[in-house]
């Protein structure tokens, strides 16, 4: 149970967060946008629905447009009346649609804030490799022809580690701001491809990177960049170069959304969130 803020200044409040999952194929992305359906909006209006309160969800980031989601955490603020949390959790999965599910749900404390209070978050992005794609698979990752040298990715990835300035995979035209941001892990792996992929021969190749915070499209455009020193087209130094240089243009093409996921945010363990595991 949360403690609310009780005073005479202010009035009772409980807070919620949650850990939910979604595809991103039907969505604008998270953040609410007029004429456009968002996951930020979906979920309020589910909330409406349910508690009567008019309620802003606040999400860990705002993943863009066709970009999916399995770890993604909000949370809210109720007013009216404190509810129990597995009564809020079954209420909202039975009214949201398949295509976005919430995976765990808890009262949390006032200070809590599912952007400001994230430490770390970990996006992965899914190459699909065979002699043809795999149609189940296409909506999820992004089918190459050509094995990939994994390899040679892993060394460029490997320039990206620690503290950098990342305007230059920064999607243009974006709101001026910090473009420093640190990673802190960053591997390409061949996923095991379980027996219905080995008997077609696809496999799934994984670049995974983890940070204290992503610019808008950032993982999207180092995976474009990769994808093409995979394919032997650029050397592994093109990383470190960009860096050096600062150059938007040596970046290569922003990879396709749909193969994008967020898969996990990280919080002090100070907030105890039952869903969290260590770092």
């Amino acid at each position: 149970m949360v403690l609310p803020l009780n005073t005479e200044s202010a009035p009772l409040v409980w807070k919620y967060a949650f850990l939910t999952s979604y595809v991103g194929k039907a969505y604008s992305g998270w953040q609410r946008q007029p004429k456009f359906s968002s996951i930020q909006e979906t979920l309020e209006r589910t909330l409406e629905k349910i508690t009567g309160e008019c309620i802003s969800v606040v999400g860990s980031g705002r993943t863009d447009s066709g970009v999916h989601a399995i770890g993604q955490v909000g949370h809210f603020v109720l007013r009216a009346k404190e509810w129990d949390s597995q009564v809020l959790f079954r209420a909202m999965n039975g009214l949201l649609p398949s295509d976005i599910q919430v995976l765990s749900l808890q009262p949390v404390a006032l200070d809590f804030h599912a952007q400001r209070s994230a430490v770390q978050k970990q996006y992965s992005y899914y190459f699909q490799q065979g002699s043809a794609a795999i149609p189940g698979l296409e909506p999820y990752s992004w089918w190459i022809r050509k094995p990939l040298d994994l390899e040679a990715m892993n060394r460029g990835l490997s320039s990206l580690l620690g503290e950098h300035d990342f305007k230059p995979f920064q999607a243009s035209g974006s709101k001026p701001g910090p473009t420093v941001r640190k990673i802190i892990e960053a591997e390409v792996v061949l996923e095991a491809p379980g027996v219905f992929l080995q008997a077609h021969g696809t496999s799934l190749v994984r670049v995974r990177v983890v940070g204290t915070g992503f610019l808008k499209q950032m993982v999207r455009g180092i995976a474009g960049t990769l994808l093409q020193v995979g394919e032997g087209r650029r050397s592994a130094e093109c990383f470190k170069q960009i860096l050096e240089a600062q150059d938007r243009n040596a970046v290569g093409p922003t990879a396709p959304a749909r193969a994008l996921w967020l898969e996990r945010v990280w919080y002090p363990d100070s907030f105890q969130l039952t869903w969290q595991g260590k770092p």
